[in-house]
């Protein structure tokens, strides 16, 4: 994550300066010399709209990474874990532009413990790490349930949904189920990342991602559908929920990707290569440096 992401950056330029062009060729076509204080005026606006995110996300890295919540990651994130001095300060950089920009909250907007908005914050880190350029897709905030699952009338520690990624509408995350995730390191099962892997799944469709694969460029939505169909998912590696559709494919295989890599790979290269592509990392040079004892 940057503090002006270069997308942000391009369209701040660029409006910044056909605002005043805008404005000569009013003065130039009327000859009004009054269009000039509004031309001030409009332009003061238009910047102070337009960099308010990147001001905001300047104040949050500005304060210094707490050693409480370096330690609690070094405890629960196998991942931050595993990476190296350059990488943590990444990863430290990615968790404080990510709590600057979404709003996690719980059920009615109440407030929740630091540790858990640390942790969601840090598996979002994770999986941006090898994508700089990206923004975290959620625009919509994360709201946190209570307990280990709702059911489809999001009615609280009933059901079975641990999670949820709707079209429309924040992240849903059970904080029970949330936990369990980190507790295990190395169980193939996290819910925040399976949902917020569905929300990339989306982005990346939407602006027609490409990835580069030994086969060649392809569309993403064209390789993880032709990777899903022929799949052996009678006896593969991941969860049967897996096989039930394509996003459900890329999610199940997102979470394995990201917590137990080597296996995944072993047993399945080509949709470990399609993983590596689209996040553009390879988590085995992470996660099996605390097996070295690093």
């Amino acid at each position: 994550m940057r503090v002006v992401a270069r997308y942000d950056l391009f369209f701040i330029v660029s409006y910044a300066l056909l605002i005043p062009l805008v404005g000569v060729l009013i003065l130039w076509l009327s000859g009004r010399t009054v269009v000039l204080p509004l031309l001030l005026l409009l332009e003061a606006l238009y910047l102070m709209l337009a960099l308010r995110k990147p001001w905001q996300r300047r104040l949050g890295l500005r304060t210094s990474f707490p050693g409480a919540w370096r330690e609690f990651l070094l405890s629960r994130s196998v991942y931050f874990r595993g990476l190296d001095q350059d990488g943590r300060m990444q990863f430290e950089h990615d968790v404080r532009l990510f709590l600057v920009d979404v709003r996690i909250s719980g059920i009615g907007g109440r407030s929740l413990s630091w540790p858990i908005r640390l942790l969601i914050a840090a598996g979002a880190a994770a999986m941006l790490h090898g994508r700089p350029d990206w923004e975290p897709p959620l625009v919509d905030g994360v709201t946190v349930y209570p307990g280990m699952s709702f059911d489809r009338n999001y009615q609280v520690k009933k059901g079975n949904i641990a999670g949820q990624a709707p079209p429309r509408g924040p992240m849903l995350l059970a904080e029970g189920s949330l936990l369990q995730g980190f507790a295990d390191a190395e169980d193939g099962f996290n819910v925040l990342i399976h949902e917020l892997a569905h929300f990339f799944d989306r982005e990346a469709r939407k602006d027609g991602l490409k990835l580069r694969l030994r086969s060649g460029t392809v569309a993403w939505a064209e390789a993880i559908s032709l990777e899903w169909q022929r799949h052996d998912h009678g006896t593969s590696l991941l969860s049967a929920y897996a096989a039930q559709n394509e996003a459900e494919f890329f999610a199940v295989a997102s979470e394995m990707f990201f917590e137990n890599p080597r296996p995944l790979h072993d047993a399945h290269p080509e949709l470990f290569e399609i993983l590596r592509e689209f996040y553009q990392q390879d988590p085995r040079q992470v996660l099996e440096k605390n097996f070295k004892g690093n």
